[in-house]
């Protein structure tokens, strides 16, 4: 079962729905929108299994993905080989799978300081080559 409340393919989120269905997660949630302000910010309907999600890239470089969850949210993202060479010996290296898939339930203020300390990591790197 999918932990996506926005799951009507004919409802796209609106910032309301969004900040009814997050409770007091929403300032986390405002906190990472603002942190990625210059990026593009995208809602986009995966089918009814999962529902509508945040995606956020700048240009045709994927950040991450967030699910609206009931009160919590879900950031989820892979990193490339060179960034999780980067973050060995890293905290943040903790969070990502072998793989190097991460999902990270953002609940809290911490919560939302390692999400947000993650999607600052990702920012740096894979920004547009005119902004490097």
């Amino acid at each position: 079962m999918s932990t996506n409340v926005l799951n009507d393919a004919a409802d796209q989120p609106t910032d309301p729905q969004v900040k009814a269905a997050l409770g007091p997660a929403w300032e986390h949630f405002e906190v990472l929108r603002a942190a990625t302000a210059t990026c593009e910010h995208e809602w986009r309907h995966y089918g009814k299994k999962y529902g509508w999600k945040l995606k956020v890239h700048a240009d045709d470089k994927v950040l991450f993905e967030l699910t609206v969850a009931d009160g919590w949210f879900l950031v989820s993202l892979a990193l490339r080989e060179k960034e999780r060479l980067e973050l060995k010996g890293d905290a943040l290296q903790a969070l990502a799978s072998p793989e190097g898939f991460v999902k990270l339930e953002v609940r809290d203020a911490a919560s939302c300081e390692r999400a947000l300390a993650l999607v600052r990591f990702i920012m740096a790197r894979r920004q547009p080559a005119a902004e490097q």
